[in-house]
């Protein structure tokens, strides 16, 4: 039997498959996952100065919270994805990501996790999508979410006015949400309380580009911090 003839397709198959392989490994939810497995939690007020150092508590905000784009939901970080489907592929029309600095509190121990200025490659984030819906031929959509589209120059409809297939995702950091945060910690002083936040000093968490600050809600990332990996 002559095997060249299935040479081949089986190369292109493998190299599909090794490009899915590394597509998934080199994820940011992976990366971040990676990293939190390999340090343990620690306790706030352990944390030494300039320690990388993961904290798992719940997230709280430190100002006037973020409201949800699609959810309304009170949040310190949001990010909404709107696809549209053109043939079989689907393309982002909208891609809007927001978020303020933010606290992580454990128990009566609070830090500021800094990640409003944070440039690009120093932080990862990865949130878990927990609000989706859909719009299309047989579905339009609401109103709120076509005035959300107004505001980012889109609409739901195209051409004499028919439905355009879309799909909304939006993955958020909620208040009071359980959350893994790792960053370089900083001890500063506060001179003037923020929100009910009294200490006098407080851990802040910032990221560089070889220490990059990391946040997830993964479930995934919760189980592995419970078990102390």
């Amino acid at each position: 039997m002559d095997f060249s003839e299935f040479l081949v397709p089986g190369l292109i198959i493998i190299g599909v498959a090794v490009l899915i392989f590394t597509g998934i490994y080199f994820s940011d939810k992976y990366r971040i996952l990676r990293e939190l497995k390999k340090v343990r939690r620690k306790q706030i007020g352990s944390a030494r100065e300039n320690e990388y150092v993961k904290i798992v508590g719940k997230a709280k905000h430190a100002g006037q919270p973020l409201i949800a784009p699609l959810s309304k939901r009170e949040c310190v970080y949001y990010d909404v994805k709107i696809e549209e489907k053109r043939g079989k592929h689907w393309r982002t029309i909208v891609d809007d990501v927001r978020y303020y600095d933010f606290f992580i509190s454990t128990g009566t121990e609070h830090a500021i996790v800094h990640i409003q200025k944070q440039v690009p490659n120093s932080k990862r984030i990865y949130l878990v999508t927990d609000h989706s819906s859909s719009s299309g031929t047989f579905k339009k959509t609401t109103p709120e979410i076509e005035r959300y589209l107004a505001s980012h120059g889109k609409k739901s409809t195209g051409f004499l006015g028919m439905n355009r297939t879309l799909r909304y995702k939006e993955s958020i950091i909620e208040l009071d949400e359980e959350i893994a945060v790792m960053g370089i910690g900083k001890w500063k002083t506060v001179d003037i309380p923020s929100d009910g936040y009294s200490d006098s000093r407080i851990l802040t968490l910032t990221g560089t580009k070889e220490q990059k600050l990391l946040v997830t809600d993964a479930p995934k990332a919760m189980k592995r911090v419970d078990r102390r990996l």
